[in-house]
C-alpha cells in the first residue's frame, strides 16, 4: 500500500515531542512491513524536517494575530498540500483530526480516508477559546462524515455521541511505542523516593500543579519536574526540582534517576475518563512504575503492582497522598519486567492491526467500485 500521513496544524512544540515520535514511529514501522509512506504535515512554525529515510512534505502557513490573515494562509498551505497529495497518488489516506480548514473536504475525493480520533476534541476545543470551540462544533462533520473509517484511541472517545452517530467502519488502536528504542533502565539505589513528572506547559489537565501541595507534605521526598520552568511556581518546596524542556535523550537521563512516574494528574479537567499517554508508556518501557489518575486503555480491568490508581477527581492527588507515599517507597528500587507490558503497549502489534483494517478498507472499497 502507498499510504499518506496528512497531520493538520502541528507546530514544533507537538512535532518534536511525542506526537510526533507516534507518528516517525507509525511510519517506520508501516516501511519496515513493506509499505509505502509519506508525511504531509500543514504547520505553523516548521521550514525543515529530518527524518531520515521518511519521506516528508512540509506545508507551512503563517501564525498571525489577525484571523482573517492566519486562515487565508491556513488554507492556502492546504490547498497545496492536497496538490502534491493527488500527484503522490496514495492508495489510503491516513488523516489525524485537526480543526477543519478551506479545501479540506477535496482530499475525500483522492483516496479512501480513515481519521484518527485522539482526544475528546469537543472538550479540548473549548479550552482553547470559545472561537475555536464554535469553529470545530460546526465543521467536524465534514471531517468525519466523508471519511471511510474512523479510528479513535479509546473506548471512551468511540463512544462519545459525537463520533459514534457516524456509522462507519472503526477500529480503536490506542497510543504505542516501539519497544526497540527504548532500553530498560537499571534500577537507581536512592536514599529516599524520587518521582518524575513529565508534561508540557499550557495543558491543565496534565495536572502539574497538583503536586507542589504534595511535595510541601512530605519533604523527605524529592521530585523531578520535566517541561515546566521553576518561575512559573515560585511557591513550591525546595524538594522539586524543574528541568524545563528537554529532549527525549536528557528525558531518559532525569528518568534513569527516579523510583517512580506520575501520568497525566487531571483528565477530568477535560471531561474525559480513559486515555493512552505516550508518556506513561516510554516510562514503563524504561522500566518505572507508574502512578496513574484515569483509566489507561491498555490496562483497563488489569491488576499490577507497577501500577497506582487514582480517582479521576480534583483532589485525587491530596486525598491519597499517603497511598502515593507509601507506593513510591515499596517501588523503590524495583523495574517493571518487559514481558508484562510488551503486548499491551508495543506499537509494531498495534500497526501491524492497523495495516489489516486498511487492508480491509480497501478491499471493501473495491468490491463497492466493481459492482
Amino acid at each position: 500500500m502507498r499510504i499518506a500521513y496528512v497531520a493538520l496544524h502541528l507546530g514544533r512544540m507537538y512535532i518534536h515531542s511525542g506526537v510526533g515520535i507516534k507518528i516517525r514511529t507509525q511510519m517506520r514501522l508501516w516501511q519496515e512491513m513493506g509499505h509505502e509512506t509519506c508525511l504531509f504535515l500543514h504547520t505553523p512554525d516548521i521550514s525543515e524536517l529530518d527524518w531520515g529515510s521518511q519521506p516528508i512534505a512540509l506545508f507551512t502557513y503563517r501564525q498571525q494575530a489577525n484571523v482573517l490573515a492566519r486562515e487565508l494562509s491556513r488554507s492556502a498551505a492546504l490547498g497545496d498540500l492536497i496538490r502534491h497529495l493527488q500527484v503522490y497518488r496514495p492508495d489510503i489516506i491516513y488523516l489525524r483530526y485537526g480543526l477543519f480548514a478551506y479545501p479540506l473536504q477535496a482530499m475525500y475525493q483522492i483516496a479512501p480516508v480513515a481519521v484518527e480520533i485522539n482526544t475528546d476534541d469537543v472538550a479540548e476545543y473549548r479550552t482553547r477559546g470559545m472561537m475555536f470551540y464554535h469553529i470545530n462544533r460546526l465543521t467536524r462533520r465534514l471531517i468525519l462524515q466523508p471519511a471511510k473509517a474512523l479510528m479513535p484511541v479509546s473506548h471512551e472517545i468511540a463512544r462519545l455521541p459525537e463520533n459514534s452517530r457516524y456509522t462507519k467502519p472503526q477500529i480503536i488502536l490506542s497510543n504505542g511505542i516501539d519497544l526497540r528504542e527504548f532500553a530498560p533502565l537499571s534500577a537507581p539505589c536512592n536514599p529516599v523516593p524520587v518521582l518524575a513528572f513529565v508534561g508540557s506547559p499550557g495543558r491543565s489537565w496534565h495536572g502539574v500543579d497538583k503536586l507542589p501541595p504534595l511535595a510541601a507534605q512530605f519533604p523527605e521526598l524529592r521530585f523531578e519536574i520535566v517541561g515546566y520552568r521553576k518561575e512559573e511556581f515560585l511557591d513550591a518546596p525546595p524538594n522539586m526540582r524543574w528541568h524545563g524542556y528537554l529532549p527525549p535523550d536528557k528525558v531518559r537521563q532525569v528518568l534513569a534517576h527516579c523510583d517512580v512516574a506520575f501520568g497525566t494528574l487531571a483528565l477530568h479537567r477535560k471531561n474525559m475518563q480513559e486515555a493512552s499517554s505516550l508518556k506513561v508508556r516510554e516510562a514503563l518501557a524504561y522500566g518505572l512504575p507508574v502512578i496513574l489518575g484515569y483509566d489507561d486503555t491498555d490496562f483497563i480491568g488489569s491488576e499490577f503492582d507497577f501500577l497506582l490508581r487514582l480517582p479521576n477527581t480534583e483532589n485525587n492527588v491530596l486525598d491519597h497522598a499517603e497511598e502515593i507515599r507509601e507506593f513510591a517507597y515499596r517501588m523503590r528500587g524495583v523495574r517493571v519486567e518487559r514481558e508484562a507490558i510488551a503486548k499491551r503497549i508495543d506499537q509494531a502489534e498495534k500497526e501491524a492491526e492497523r495495516l489489516r483494517f486498511f487492508e480491509k478498507l480497501l478491499s471493501s472499497a473495491s468490491k463497492q467500485v466493481g459492482k
